[in-house]
């Protein structure tokens, strides 16, 4: 098991902080000086993932997911909360099973334990049942919460690609089913049409308002990136029960999360975006799930 420490140290209190924010047109680096007693939103005020119209993984076999099984993620909450224990003494606010997006696009299922004073982000084995490897980041460096749709840029082909993959998905599916007529309609051609993400994601960060580094942001094998981003888990839109919901919420972290915090961290609602402008190796990755733990027919992993 790997131990990953993100060593960014906040060095002083501070009031405001200058963020590199991205916006939706696309500017990556604009700066903005933020008060942080302004950027304070009410929950009222954050857009929620449930009144979203287009549902996201509608499509995707929920009971290839190890995470199905109610037994697998009790287990998994049992061992991971021993493992707490073992390394610190603080007390575990909440557990979430959660979709983590990496600085490159890429999405992995992620067990996220909030502490009184530590977030942990754990890579689980749901199918040996054992902790791969964690990371830990105390919420006193964190500087800025901000919450909103996760977006791509306007100069990203990523939602162009999502269309073309989901129209030769819905091509293929017709040919095996033998529906030729489907492929007549007008709505075949819309399934190439781009594809946004339309989820709501949360992202943390404790940067101190500098911009990623070169040597970091176009390096795929980077660690310690000063930021995480999440979503909610594929089989949150598959669950019945506001109840069986909670558990792979985003929002129901965000919520938890809030009450933590210091009045020095920026409290802020906007859009996030995601920086993949042509990213066929996520593409890949995230349509074929493989950042999660699945039944792939006469294998699993």
């Amino acid at each position: 098991m790997n131990k990953v420490y993100l060593d960014d140290e906040p060095a002083v209190n501070f009031k405001t902080a200058t963020l590199e924010l991205a916006n939706p047109d696309g500017i990556e680096d604009a700066p903005a000086t933020l008060d942080a007693e302004s950027n304070h939103k009410s929950i009222e005020q954050i857009p929620s993932s449930k009144d979203i119209s287009y549902a996201p993984f509608k499509n995707v076999d929920v009971h290839s997911f190890f995470t199905d099984r109610n037994e697998v993620v009790e287990r998994a909450v049992k061992d991971c909360h021993e493992f707490i224990k073992e390394v610190s003494s603080d007390e575990v606010v909440g557990t979430w099973l959660l979709t983590e997006i990496s600085l490159w696009d890429t999405e992995k299922e992620r067990l996220v334990l909030l502490t009184t004073k530590c977030l942990y982000s754990v890579k689980y084995d749901f199918i040996s049942l054992k902790i791969l490897e964690y990371n830990q980041v105390p919420l006193a460096n964190l500087d800025t919460v901000v919450i909103g749709e996760l977006i791509y840029p306007s100069s990203s082909f990523a939602p162009r690609l999502n269309g073309l993959a989901e129209g030769m998905s819905y091509i293929i599916n017709c040919a095996v089913r033998q529906e030729w007529s489907s492929l007549t309609t007008c709505s075949s051609f819309t399934q190439f049409e781009s594809r946004r993400r339309h989820m709501l994601g949360i992202r943390l960060m404790w940067n101190k308002g500098h911009p990623l580094p070169l040597s970091k942001k176009w390096n795929p094998f980077a660690k310690n990136i000063p930021w995480l981003t999440y979503a909610s888990h594929p089989l949150f839109w598959h669950k019945g029960s506001e109840m069986d919901k909670a558990r792979f919420d985003v929002e129901a972290m965000h919520a938890a999360i809030l009450s933590l915090l210091s009045e020095e961290c920026n409290m802020i609602t906007g859009a996030i975006i995601v920086e993949n402008y042509c990213g066929i190796g996520a593409l890949v990755h995230n349509k074929n799930a493989l950042g999660f733990f699945k039944v792939r027919g006469k294998v699993s992993f």
